[in-house]
């Protein structure tokens, strides 16, 4: 569904309704004067689109060409990059500007897409209540079914919209233990996968763009893929469409030889998996769910399991993972529109349709709560969870090209002229518009604390969000919710946690209780508690601790009192045993930057307003295998840190080159050298440090 203003049509039925173009070869009367000036340097097949473009009414993009023997290469470049935008899209450039023109009347007419809707339902689903009976039955079921899952990152952005120039995907989750998003994602699917009872290959599938493509690759590279077997990862690349400058579909240049390109939207990625042959694979290795998820939002896999369980439990084709809404809030709803002509869609509706929607349907005060307190309508996280057979069927069906729409800017009430060039976008979401009427679509709502908290608004959008009555979603309120979910956890488990304390960073309102930067592998299901705090009631942990468990060991805290900071590390094979640890120490702190700060520091730190110091650090390496056991008091007195915030204390963002090694894996390679090596219960090497990042 799309917003005022805008227009949509089902590519899947063909180029909306306009009849084709003739393309038959243009007569070379008909070619601008400079095009004829260049024939004898264009080939055949140059000649061949520049015909195609004139019949499609774009002459005018060779208004400003030179004559033949000046600036050739950059014609041959022009028509290599046409060639490109003809051969990426279902149909070429003919079914492109059809399907614009069609649209872009559409929107200048104002037309409302909404005008067949009859009603509008509350669709199939189910709202999670963490650590109820019913949730942990469903998250079990999930875990039954992730072997047979296979997942799919879009990430076609950068981070610019955060005030940060790198990929989106080499954020740091938090500062503490500087995790990025990827490493994240990565070390969840290979906790999933090593849950499996029989040994399985999850597939992770990674969307990129022109802008994102070789930074992501690099990230990977330079990481040994975080873990993951050759193969387990795909990177496939969406390309761009052209952009256009009025609404007869007129394509934009970007200089002589330039078109101006922009990003065709996520749901592309249905096209690229249809048309690589992957979702068939899957299908054929009897694999039957696809779990689809955005570039920053790290609460992802923490209700993902329940969602998947009730995917399977309602036998749902296509399952929307949302949050709670309240009614009239900024945030699209999935919503069952049930047609005149008797056809229904479940699918995302727009805010701002929702409410005058209802109340053209006698809903006199539109979108209001229900016994809940909230919409009846949930908020769409744009996370979904599709059946494979089903989903396969619908690519065969539509070759994976989803529904598009177009949201040009006019520069006034006429609907004539545009503000800045616009293009044809197709969204992930809309897989729903396309699926056979008989397919069960539905929903299944959690908590935002325990799902959703993605990074996604800079500073400033976020504080204009704050005011509007929506959640911030910027990188401080991100990292806030990843400390705080974990703590939330391991208080309704039975341990002893720290209250939340308030900060402001930058004009931001945040709570945060311990800094717990905890790995998947500890403990990614709520059924994993139980074996990793068995006796939840002897673990404390204050406000001002800081607990960091990184690598791919085990780790089982069966006593721990934490005054301070703490960081595990553990390599593969390891299991360390917290049994009767007693920490203090002056711990980490977070603190805003100054102004002269926010001039200097890196872009990570700038998106968030804060830094964090660290004063003092108890930290455990272990390089062996077997099993370790900590216990005993310990309180230690380090040197001083260092100064902190100068600009070359952190990798430059914009290199995109990956994080350095946190000082606890250059200690556990010292480690695994024999270097600092002390007894301690079984084979440990700890010391504590002052450091500030």
């Amino acid at each position: 569904t799309t917003a005022p203003g805008t227009a949509s049509c089902s590519s899947t039925a063909g180029a909306c309704s306009r009849a084709p173009l003739s393309m038959a070869t243009t007569p070379a009367a008909m070619r601008p004067a400079s095009l004829v000036a260049n024939e004898a340097v264009l080939s055949a097949a140059e000649l061949a689109l520049a015909d195609m473009l004139v019949a499609l009414e774009q002459g005018h993009l060779f208004e400003a060409w030179a004559p033949a023997g000046t600036d050739d290469d950059k014609k041959a470049a022009f028509f290599a990059r046409v060639a490109k935008l003809n051969d990426s899209y279902p149909g070429g450039l003919e079914a492109y500007i059809t399907n614009a023109r069609v649209l872009l009347s559409a929107s200048s007419a104002n037309e409302n897409p909404m005008k067949d809707v009859e009603s509008v339902q509350i669709p199939i689903g189910k709202s999670l209540d963490y650590g109820s009976p019913e949730y942990d039955k469903l998250e079990s079921l999930g875990l039954e079914e992730v072997s047979r899952a296979c997942f799919v990152l879009v990430a076609g952005g950068l981070g610019e919209r955060l005030g940060y120039s790198g990929i989106k995907l080499s954020l740091p989750i938090d500062i503490g233990s500087m995790t990025t998003y990827l490493e994240l994602y990565c070390a969840s699917i290979l906790s999933l996968q090593r849950r499996c009872a029989e040994p399985v290959t999850i597939p992770f599938v990674i969307m990129t763009s022109d802008d994102t493509h070789l930074r992501t690759v690099a990230l990977l590279e330079s990481n040994s893929n975080f873990g993951m077997a050759k193969g387990q990862i795909l990177v496939i690349k969406q390309e761009k469409v052209a952009a256009l400058i009025s609404n007869d579909a007129k394509m934009a240049a970007a200089g002589a030889y330039e078109l101006l390109t922009k990003p065709h939207g996520h749901g592309d990625v249905h096209m690229l998996l249809h048309e690589k042959g992957v979702a068939q694979s899957w299908l054929a290795q009897g694999k039957r769910w696809v779990v689809f998820f955005q570039d920053t939002n790290g609460l992802v896999f923490r209700s993902m399991l329940a969602c998947l369980g009730v995917s399977k439990g309602l036998g749902l084709d296509l399952n929307s993972m949302c949050i709670p809404r309240i009614a009239k809030q900024e945030v699209g709803a999935i919503t069952k529109l049930v047609y005149k002509d008797g056809h229904s869609v479940t699918a995302n509706t727009e805010y701002n349709q929702l409410g005058p929607l209802l109340k053209a349907l006698g809903e006199s005060e539109g979108d209001v709560a229900d016994e809940t307190g909230f919409s009846p309508y949930p908020g769409n996280t744009n996370q979904l969870v599709a059946g494979l057979e089903c989903y396969v069927k619908t690519l065969e069906a539509t070759g994976g090209v989803m529904d598009e729409f177009v949201n040009p800017k006019y520069k006034d009430e006429n609907r004539v002229a545009f503000k800045k060039p616009t293009r044809l976008e197709c969204m992930m979401q809309d897989y729903a518009k396309a699926m056979p009427a008989d397919s069960v679509v539905g929903f299944t709502t959690a908590a935002p604390w325990i799902g959703y908290s993605p990074a996604k608004n800079s500073i400033e959008e976020a504080i204009k969000k704050v005011k509007a009555g929506v959640s911030a979603m910027c990188p401080a309120t991100a990292e806030a919710d990843m400390y705080n979910v974990t703590s939330e956890i391991f208080r309704r488990h039975g341990c002893h946690m720290g209250m939340t304390q308030a900060y402001k960073f930058a004009g931001i309102h945040v709570e945060v209780g311990p800094q717990l930067s905890i790995s998947p592998h500890f403990a990614l299901a709520r059924a994993d508690l139980e074996r990793v705090l068995p006796v939840p009631s002897k673990v404390t942990i204050s406000t001002r601790s800081a607990l960091v468990i990184e690598g791919d060991g085990e780790v089982v805290i069966r006593e721990l009192d934490l005054d301070g900071a703490l960081t595990i590390t553990t390599s593969r094979g390891a299991r360390v045993v917290i049994d009767g640890l007693r920490v203090r120490n002056r711990s980490w702190e977070l603190k805003p930057l100054d102004n002269k700060e926010m001039e200097v520091a890196p872009e990570f730190l700038r998106i968030r307003g804060y830094k964090v110091v660290k004063h003092e650090t108890l930290e455990l390496v272990f390089a062996e295998s077997g099993e370790h056991t900590v216990a005993g008091d310990r309180t230690v007195n380090p040197k001083r840190a260092a100064p902190v915030v100068e600009a070359a204390s952190a990798p430059a963002a914009t290199s995109d080159a990956p994080m350095p090694p946190s000082a606890s894996y250059r200690n556990l390679t010292l480690a695994a050298l024999g270097v600092g090596i002390l007894a301690l219960g079984g084979v440990v090497w700890a010391r504590s440090r002052a450091k500030r990042l």
